[in-house]
């Protein structure tokens, strides 16, 4: 079962879904943050004579580059200045970062789609409703269940309530591309301020899903090559039983799918993410479930590691990852990493098991001292912030083929 617990971290101008992104703090008025990642559901393809919808136009344009879609406007604001509401355009700012993370690796962009819109805003405004009215010890962020203890607000005692399971809800909604498969991403914020100001709806969904993109198995799930539809909702909501003054959260919610013309679309040779020049990325990630460093004895909230390399060769029955070297250019030096493939994964035989064409590369960056401000300054934040990291690393395809790939990108702010 996919649980979602709640926690809180110090921070500054914060990032989403797995952790913060920047950071400005320290004493007893620092900014705290609460990140979450919750895991993401998938719904596989089913048998449906249901027709078709044609494809709606992307909305906005697809920007050409990462600048292009940065939020506009403060990144702070006062907490009053927020209603407890959806926002339109800020959900927007995730789907087209999504859309343009996948066309600079190589993928098919993500357009607009009005009916996944709605049913990603309509869960959004389900969990608003629940964290609004209570403190749940455990909760499902996938699932709209009635849960004992909180019974008031969830089931079908929430007035969002459309259906337990994502794929209940998109039966509800007659959604016609459920045939080709579709996925569910969420991410999960709270911060406080004693001084009454927090990041923007805009900027919060640039970073929460910036965090997405920075958890192993929310990044590949995103990364799905035949996905072609998407819409998101953000949703900003006073967390029950704290200052309304001083505290603000939010929940971005987004849902993609493919379709019937792109249902067969896949990769040729190899993927990754990030790829050459993909610019702004997380430096670190604090958390994420499943844990993708499970066994380790890691715990991420303390010792995060940096942005994960993803790997794919759909074309292979399988990969076996080698020679890596994960290199600071500004430092000249090198990052210790590790890797998630098949081999070690330590989620074989569950839902996220990795499949043997896929792999990952994990920095661990204990030695470094990324954290610049606030109570965790020289402490690790994962990779550096605004930096350039080469990767390179030999791929043996099949037991026969060996591949070498090399490319560099670039880290945005630290996000504590």
């Amino acid at each position: 079962m996919m649980i979602f617990n709640p926690t809180e971290k110090g921070l500054a101008v914060a990032f989403f879904s797995t952790i913060i992104l920047t950071a400005c703090g320290g004493g007893g008025d620092s900014d705290n943050n609460s990140n979450n990642s919750n895991p993401p559901a998938t719904v596989k393809p089913i048998e449906s004579t249901q027709t078709l919808k044609p494809t709606k136009p992307a909305t906005p344009s697809k920007p050409s580059n990462s600048d292009a879609i940065l939020p506009v406007g403060d990144a702070k604001v006062t907490i009053s200045s927020i209603d407890s509401k959806n926002y339109d355009q800020a959900a927007l700012v995730g789907s087209n970062l999504i859309s343009l993370q996948r066309q600079d690796c190589g993928l098919g962009g993500v357009e607009y789609d009005q009916e996944l819109t709605e049913i990603a805003t309509q869960h959004a405004q389900y969990i608003q409703h629940v964290f609004s009215n209570t403190t749940p010890t455990t909760f499902n962020a996938h699932y709209e269940n009635e849960i004992a203890d909180i019974k008031n607000s969830t089931g079908k005692n929430n007035p969002f309530f459309r259906g337990v399971s994502f794929k209940d809800r998109l039966l509800r909604a007659n959604y016609p591309d459920l045939a080709y498969g579709v996925t569910e991403n969420i991410a999960q914020t709270a911060y406080f301020n004693s001084a009454g100001k927090v990041i923007s709806p805009e900027y919060a969904s640039y970073s929460m899903t910036k965090s997405l993109l920075a958890a192993p198995y929310h990044q590949r799930i995103l990364m799905t090559p035949n996905l072609s539809q998407t819409g998101s909702g953000m949703v900003a909501y006073k967390p029950y039983n704290k200052a309304s003054d001083k505290s603000q959260s939010y929940v971005f919610v987004n849902a993609s799918s493919a379709t019937q013309s792109t249902k067969n679309d896949s990769v040729k040779g190899l993927f990754t993410y990030p790829c050459a020049g993909v610019t702004d990325t997380n430096t670190a990630l604090y958390n994420e479930f499943p844990s993708p460093v499970a066994g380790t004895g890691r715990n991420l909230k303390y010792d995060p590691i940096g942005q994960p390399v993803y790997i794919s060769m759909p074309s292979a029955n399988s990969i076996k990852v080698s020679n890596i070297k994960f290199y600071d250019v500004q430092r000249k030096v090198d990052v210790s990493t590790d890797l998630l493939d098949f081999n070690n994964d330590p989620h074989k035989n569950t839902a996220y098991e990795l499949p043997k064409n896929e792999a990952f590369i994990l920095p661990l960056t204990d030695s470094l001292k990324s954290c610049k401000t606030g109570r965790k300054q020289g402490q690790n934040c994962g990779l550096y912030g605004n930096s350039e990291y080469k990767v390179s690393f030999d791929v043996l395809v099949d037991n026969q083929t060996l591949n070498t790939k090399k490319f560099t990108f670039r880290t945005g702010n630290v996000n504590y």
